[in-house]
């Protein structure tokens, strides 16, 4: 069997140029023996080298292989090799000398950067957040008072309880019959412990329940703390007064019945220890009770003894309803020395002691009104006072003229008498001409008899003589500065000089 002899392919022979040119072509053409590569992107392909197979990396790498010059049908070095592609490059720059560019595409233009935006950092809000805002900065500010007035609570509850135990680990004894020994025993010049107990209690336990406080134990032991302690501290001295005060006011609601103890709380009577708060009280700038106007039913069935601890009483006013108060003036009364204006109208009160005037003595005004269990006679004391005004009205009096005759202070002071509905039997003295500051003579729905005076003061303003049956004859003397003059329902005629008067015929 024959074997047909294979045919070889000459490339070189084979291939002719089809250009003029003559390009720098080459083909490495492998040896038959030559390892076939796979594709790179095969399974079997190992991954690829670091450099690609170039004709000088695979003349390297084969020795057996050679470089061809396809058109010079010769083989070449690797220095010759480089020469010709110079070359080859050259003249290709010289054929497309004259050719057209390429046509560079169009290019952006260049905008210049934009500047930096100038924003201001300000976050704007909207009126929502605003008032949020507000809302949380007000709660803030009531959790700082409310913690505030907490810690003020606090430690005033630590400091009066460290009060009430250094007070409380004193002693005890009773209080009204330890004032001499307990004075004895302590410095003059402090406040004995009773004292201090009394203010302690007064200052931490009557707020809280005023009725409850010891007055009939207390009140002995604090008026007799002297007045001038140097080594006291002054608001001590201040709550042992208002003690005092409120031990006085508190005597005068004790004795009152239960119709007047609820008109009193419903005054604000014994709700709490602020007693010039209350109504019908006054007081003056060192918190005295100055004046005090009870009206019925806020009366006491009977004047206390304890009032007199109202030393800095000026004005007394008392409206009973005839049957209260009733009784007497207690004693100590007298110890009111203070006292300047005393008004008792429609009370039940007996007769006024004789000396009452005697320790009051600057009284310049006094008042008694439908007192009907008073008697008829006043206090020969009265004549000792200055007064400006004397009103006795609707209850039975005696002469008082000759008494009154011989007072050179009221002579001097009397501006107002008033002696109307006494049932007064007297005629009108002469010495009527003494007072020399009287302005209003007032002696209506008496018993005035005759004769008449001469002559009236100087000073007389306002005259009143009606009603009263038994007078008669002429009525003269009149002063220039009368104003005002009535003697109706009398016999009295009017001479000269007395125009200003009014007769019961002249209606």
């Amino acid at each position: 069997m024959t074997t047909k002899p294979q045919s070889s392919y000459n490339f070189r022979s084979s291939w002719k140029p089809a250009s003029k040119f003559r390009e720098h072509l080459s083909v490495d053409v492998p040896i038959d023996d030559a390892p076939i590569q796979h594709s790179r992107f095969s399974a079997e392909s190992s991954p690829p080298s670091f450099r690609t197979a170039s004709a000088a990396t695979m003349n390297d790498s084969h020795p057996g292989s050679k470089v061809r010059d396809i058109e010079a049908q010769s083989q070449r070095s690797g220095f010759r090799n480089r020469l010709t592609h110079r070359f080859t490059n050259l003249f290709f720059d010289l054929r497309v000398l004259g050719k057209e560019p390429e046509i560079v595409p169009i290019q952006p233009p260049q905008l210049p950067d934009w500047p930096p935006l100038k924003v201001e950092d300000k976050l704007v809000r909207c009126a929502c957040e605003q008032r949020h805002e507000r809302n949380r900065k007000r709660i803030r500010i009531w959790l700082i008072i409310l913690i505030i007035v907490l810690l003020f609570l606090f430690f005033n509850t630590v400091f009066l309880n460290v009060r009430v135990v250094r007070l409380s680990s004193a002693p005890p004894g009773p209080l009204a019959t330890s004032i001499t020994s307990t004075n004895s025993s302590s410095s003059p010049n402090t406040l004995s412990v009773d004292a201090q107990q009394c203010i302690s209690q007064y200052t931490l336990d009557a707020p809280a329940s005023p009725s409850s406080y010891p007055c009939s134990s207390c009140l002995p032991v604090l008026q007799s703390v002297p007045s001038g302690l140097s080594s006291t501290d002054p608001s001590d001295m201040q709550q042992v007064l208002n003690a005092i005060q409120f031990c006085g006011l508190k005597g005068i609601f004790d004795d009152s019945d239960s119709t007047a103890q609820t008109a009193l709380h419903n005054q604000g009577w014994l709700n709490d220890t602020r007693f010039c708060a209350w109504n019908s009280v006054t007081c003056d700038g060192a918190g005295r009770v100055s004046s005090l106007q009870l009206t019925f039913p806020s009366v006491p069935s009977l004047f206390p003894s304890e009032l007199v601890a109202l030393t800095g009483l000026q004005s007394l006013s008392v409206i009973g309803n005839n049957a209260m108060p009733a009784g007497s003036l207690p004693s100590s009364f007298t110890n009111l020395t203070l006292l300047t204006t005393l008004h008792l109208e429609s009370t039940a009160l007996t007769a006024l002691p004789d000396n009452l005037f005697s320790s009051l003595n600057k009284v310049t005004t006094l008042a008694l009104i439908d007192n009907a269990q008073m008697g008829n006679t006043l206090p020969s004391s009265v004549t000792q006072l200055s007064l400006q005004s004397l009103v006795i009205n609707g209850q039975s009096l005696n002469n008082p003229f000759p008494s009154f005759a011989s007072s050179a202070s009221l002579q001097s002071s009397l501006q107002l008498l008033d002696l109307s509905s006494t049932n007064l039997t007297a005629s009108i003295p002469a010495s009527i001409t003494s007072f020399t500051a009287l302005k209003e003579l007032h002696l209506s729905s008496d018993n005035i008899q005759s004769p008449l005076p001469s002559s009236l003061p100087q000073s007389l303003q306002l005259l009143t003589l009606a009603n009263n049956s038994g007078l008669s004859g002429t009525l003269s003397g009149c002063p220039s500065t009368l104003q005002s003059c009535s003697v109706t329902g009398t016999a009295v005629q009017v001479g000269s000089g007395c125009g200003v008067c009014t007769t019961s015929g002249s209606g």
